[in-house]
């Protein structure tokens, strides 16, 4: 640790490269792990100065990576939105949004810009670009602890536009994915191509397959959940998921290469999550079909 603190001190610091490796779920991903003493340095980093100088700015509908927020308060906050505005509206719409490959997308450069707004310490600047430039441009990597705020300092750009241009109150985003809840249909599309706009113009970032909008009646998969305004449901991809990795404990319990313990983990875990929508029911299906 004091070689790494005189390192920073006399500007020789030089991350060590990424371990990389790939998950499959929820979805396949490339995770790029950072060796010990870089993490060191980045939680470092982060605590010291992106955390105080940019938490506070954050709006109050951003709910990633943020103490006293996360998905459930998310969840909860879309439900509300929808319901006051079903109540409010005679046709309200959603406008669903997804960054495409978002954290490959985020541009050194930009991010740079953004965080130089804030930050003047030539120090901190000199390691915010030593950080950024570890990895190709454009893109951060999944996995790392500074790409977490990274991102949520990089988006917040698009909260502010949403929340003081566009003026929508009923917005809530949850890193690359967000929630928009307006007046009618016209209104929906008009808003969404702003936002394309505004994502090519000044961020560099598109949206995916997956944005779209829709009637509030429709309710919205979010977070894990599909949200109505009166309830929440497990998503038909979350129980899938759930039982495929059940399926595979058995046969890794039977071979003795799993222990009641972790798998009862997992299972608790996931019932944490379920219990949070309407689906006491199934909680006692999956517990049935499935015992050790």
């Amino acid at each position: 640790m004091l070689d790494l603190a005189r390192k920073l001190k006399n500007g020789t610091y030089q991350p060590q490269g990424y371990r990389e490796f790939t998950i499959y779920e929820p979805k396949e991903r490339l995770i790029r792990a950072a060796p010990y003493c870089d993490r060191v340095i980045h939680q470092w980093y982060v605590i010291n100065f992106i955390k105080p100088i940019f938490g506070k700015t954050f709006i109050y509908d951003s709910y990633a990576c943020l103490e006293g927020k996360g998905m459930h308060r998310a969840t909860a906050r879309v439900q509300e939105f929808l319901r006051r505005m079903q109540a409010k509206w005679p046709a309200p719409y959603i406008v669903k949004g997804d960054i495409k490959k978002y954290f490959f997308s985020i541009d050194h450069d930009i991010l740079f810009d953004l965080v130089k707004k804030k930050i003047s310490d030539d120090k901190v600047l000199w390691l915010t670009r030593i950080i950024l430039d570890s990895v190709d441009n454009p893109g951060v990597p999944v996995g790392s602890y500074t790409s977490q705020f990274f991102a949520n300092v990089y988006l917040h750009q698009l909260d502010i536009f949403v929340k003081h241009q566009l003026r929508i109150k009923n917005y809530v985003r949850y890193m690359d994915d967000f929630i928009l809840v307006v007046e009618n249909k016209e209104t929906a599309w008009q808003l969404l191509q702003q936002i394309r706009e505004f994502l090519a113009k000044n961020l560099k970032l598109e949206l995916n397959g997956k944005t779209q909008i829709f009637p509030v009646k429709n309710g919205v998969n979010f977070c894990g959940y599909k949200i109505k305004s009166t309830h929440l449901k497990i998503r038909t991809e979350s129980k899938r998921r759930i039982k495929r990795k059940l399926r595979k404990f058995k046969i890794k319990f039977k071979a003795g290469e799993m222990c009641a313990e972790d798998i009862r983990t997992v299972l608790v875990s996931w019932i944490g999550y379920a219990r949070k929508a309407n689906s006491y029911h199934l909680i006692n299906k999956i517990l049935s079909q499935f015992t050790f």
